[in-house]
């Protein structure tokens, strides 16, 4: 009778399962409402941790480098406070130093550009069809691909200078004003969040601990451990190293006099937070504007980016990112890819870091696997590719090593190790020789 029960039962919980599975499925809309709303709902703090997340290095460096070698006892009640104010006063002032420069200048950079569009338009088109009628009749070329291409460029940009589109900007503009609550109630949650991180810390291990398998925690506490390494100081380095190279376009072109000195180094500074597409992304769009004032004025400030990457290359981005990372140029490219067609942007922009944290992880876990299998790992490893024929001859000495851990068994290995080598070798000796 109580195991009929039991059968009944399972069965329905996994009608009831079904069921609900199906209710999902059939409401999927107002599901995908309800957790936009909750989204919106979380928006400030999940910004807020962001902005205390990146306050907190200069935050730990005030507290522990600065104020951390002063002793006295009255001193270490304000320690904590005192960094937290100094914090945010030198981060805030400088982001408010930089608006107040830069937003005047790239308000007149827009105007400018706005204003001068159809200059720019006419002066593209004759430059353009000069340039193909001298092709045509020097060379004889084909042109009429490049003409398309021309006219295509022309239309696309004349879109971007009607009325319509530039309303609609600006529409949108004036709709991300509805997000400035957000933003602010995000600052000073960042604050409580940095006033009261060992608290809220320490709330989340007892958490764990309650409800969590012990044998977890540790794991857990390794996971974290490396998203912090990886992910919050490449952030953290990227960040400083994209400032200094805005900053030093602005610079450069200023002092060959090139237009849209600001809007274009805001461009390039922020587009380098990108690894690898970063550069391109804000590189090309500048120079097809400057394309647009002046071929001579492109050619210069392509001259002066292909400088300044490689001293940011070569320089600046080790010294301050350096090798955070600890990924190899195919593992950055491969998740800067994977994870910009995943999520777009932000994807592009963390899909390194998080990467190399999976990457860490796994790296951890194959060694120690590696290290209990043994020597016998070790050697395999270390083995070079074998040939069929000396596999097939030494697959059941192995079988059975697998299936007998004794000392014997270890022995046979040996044995079985070498003759692999020697086979191998004669192997590449017989096909040196018959090359």
């Amino acid at each position: 009778m109580k195991k009929q029960f039991n059968k009944l039962a399972g069965w329905l919980i996994c009608i009831t399962f079904a069921v609900f599975l199906l209710y999902i499925k059939d409401n999927m809309g107002y599901i995908g409402k309800g957790l936009a709303a909750f989204a919106g709902i979380l928006t400030p703090f999940i910004y807020a941790f962001g902005i205390a997340y990146i306050m907190n290095f200069p935050y730990r460096f005030f507290r522990t480098k600065v104020f951390g070698k002063i002793k006295a006892k009255w001193f270490q009640k304000v320690n904590k406070p005192l960094s937290l104010i100094i914090t945010y006063v030198i981060i805030l002032g400088l982001l408010g130093v930089l608006i107040a420069v830069l937003i005047p200048q790239l308000s007149e950079n827009l105007k400018n550009l706005v204003k001068n569009v159809p200059n720019y338009v006419k002066s593209f088109t004759n430059s353009t069809s000069d340039l193909l009628n001298w092709l045509k009749e020097r060379f004889g070329f084909d042109v009429s691909v490049i003409d398309n291409f021309n006219k295509y460029i022309v239309n696309f940009i004349s879109k971007l200078a009607d009325g319509n589109i530039a309303g609609k900007v600006f529409s949108a503009v004036t709709d991300t004003i509805g997000v400035f609550y957000n933003w602010i109630m995000a600052l000073v949650l960042s604050i409580y969040m940095l006033a009261y991180k060992d608290f809220l810390c320490n709330q989340l291990k007892r958490i764990g601990a309650a409800f969590l398998p012990t044998k977890w925690l540790p794991t857990i506490y390794e996971i974290i451990n490396v998203s912090d390494q990886k992910c919050g100081k490449f952030l953290v380095g990227k960040i400083l190293d994209s400032a200094i190279v805005g900053i030093l376009c602005f610079i450069s072109m200023m002092i060959v006099n090139l237009p849209y000195a600001p809007l274009i180094s805001v461009i390039i500074g922020v587009c380098n937070i990108i690894p690898f597409f970063g550069p391109f992304i804000g590189g090309i769009p500048s120079a097809f504007l400057l394309l647009l004032v002046s071929p001579l004025d492109c050619l210069i400030f392509v001259i002066i980016i292909f400088i300044i990457q490689q001293i940011d290359g070569n320089i600046i981005n080790p010294k301050i990112v350096g090798s955070k990372v600890g990924l190899i140029g195919f593992w950055s490219l491969f998740s800067v890819m994977v994870a910009g067609a995943m999520f777009g942007i932000p994807g592009m922009i963390l899909g390194t870091p998080i990467f190399a944290t999976i990457y860490t992880l796994i790296g951890r876990k194959t060694k120690k696997r590696i290290i209990m299998k043994g020597e016998n790992a070790e050697k395999v490893i270390n083995m070079s590719v074998i040939s069929s024929r000396s596999l097939t001859n030494v697959k059941a000495p192995i079988i059975k090593l697998h299936s007998d851990p004794q000392n014997e068994a270890v022995d046979n290995a040996e044995e079985i190790f070498e003759q692999v080598k020697q086979e191998h070798k004669s192997d590449s000796d017989d096909s040196g020789e018959s090359d």
